[in-house]
């Protein structure tokens, strides 16, 4: 995370204020210095535009050339410094199944929704390839969300009606959850990966931070190696998305791709002497949280706690898998340091005051987050 930028001593004192003060003082004595006068007047544009740039752009100037304080494309500059690029939105991608008439093509392309409500607009997903209904009555296609972002990540069994509706096609669904859906990676992230790469010297020998490196450059949010999984010579990468969710097939395809480079071996990171590198979705493991009690500023809302809570634990879980253990006093505090909460009575974590143990593999994910 980036830390909060405090500016030097040299730009205290420069008010317009201040600053057409000190003006006035170096005037020849016999020169009228009085407000309202000619000399007083004539200065004090000056004064504002030298406050101006010494409070505002020579700041700017500062923050902007060190990747702690920098942000959005000057921040890219820095990452640029060290081989590194900010992650754009993904969309998110899945697999429906459409029942119909056997022999129904269906083109690339094709657009399947998620109703509408009275909250929220349908949910647009495209066909990735050309398909045609089977002899049983059903095909199942990849999709992959019109819109960027998290918001297209959804449950199973939602996606249910197509944009132009064809007669011959009775019914649709996406068997499981359609995932992989992420914002553009921000400014914290992005320096935490820039921060990285100065503090650890780059080496492609395949030791753990390596691996954990590439799956990141590759669009991982995290990544658990398991070396010699099967043997001498085998790495294997559990990997979650930016949003802490298990990754999807387009993730692990990605980060294998990235690494290994089937395709152009020139670029290929996987060390030589590595005979079998796996990229495998990490397995859930949903923690619930209970606070009651909240007494908070009149600005905030619970939803907004809790989404603020959801954020800041997500830092927590990166922790706790390399311990295998989710501990609840590093947890309990989170509450405390969400802006305008005030206090709190009662906090649990799946029900009781206890650590969570991960098993190999498992990475935690919130669950019910039940705040009142």
């Amino acid at each position: 995370m980036q830390l909060e930028f405090t500016a030097p001593d040299f730009v205290e004192d420069s008010s317009p204020e201040d600053i057409h003060e000190r003006m006035m003082q170096k005037l020849p004595a016999d020169i009228d210095d009085t407000p309202g006068g000619f000399p007083y007047d004539f200065t004090m544009p000056a004064a504002i535009e030298k406050a101006d740039f010494i409070q505002f752009y020579l700041v700017r100037a500062l923050m902007i050339a060190f990747p702690q304080f920098a942000w959005e494309e000057w921040l890219d500059y820095h990452g640029m410094q060290v081989n590194l690029t900010r992650h754009p939105a993904r969309k998110a991608s899945g697999i429906i199944l459409i029942t119909g008439e056997a022999g129904t093509e269906i083109e690339a392309g094709t657009i399947f929704c998620v109703p509408a409500t009275e909250y929220t607009p349908a949910l647009e997903y495209s066909t990735n390839e050309e398909c045609i209904i089977g002899e049983d009555g059903t095909v199942s296609v990849a999709v992959t969300a019109v819109e960027e972002g998290p918001a297209s990540n959804i449950k199973a069994n939602t996606i249910a009606i197509m944009d132009e509706p064809v007669d011959e096609i009775t019914s649709i669904t996406n068997p499981e959850k359609i995932s992989g859906g992420t914002e553009r990676e921000s400014n914290d992230d992005f320096y935490d990966r820039i921060a990285e790469e100065y503090a650890n010297s780059r080496t492609y020998l395949g030791n753990d931070i390596d691996y954990i490196r590439w799956a990141k450059e590759a669009g991982a949010g995290d990544c658990i190696v398991d070396a010699c999984y099967d043997g001498p010579g085998t790495v294997k990468l559990v990997l979650v998305d930016t949003n802490g969710q298990p990754a999807n097939e387009s993730l692990l395809e990605d980060v294998y791709n990235y690494i290994v480079s089937p395709e152009d071996r020139t670029r290929r990171l996987l060390p030589t002497a590595c005979a079998k590198l796996t990229c495998v979705a990490a397995v859930s493991k949903p923690v619930n949280y209970i606070c009651t009690g909240l007494l908070l500023s009149e600005y905030v809302s619970i939803p907004q706690v809790v989404t603020a809570f959801e954020k800041l634990v997500k830092d927590v879980y990166r922790e706790a898998k390399k311990e295998g253990i989710l501990r609840y006093n590093d947890i309990r505090p989170l509450v405390s340091a969400v802006d305008g909460v005030e206090d709190f009575d009662t906090f649990l974590v799946d029900g009781g005051m206890v650590n969570i143990v991960l098993q190999s593999g498992e990475y935690p994910e919130t669950g019910n987050c039940e705040f009142s």
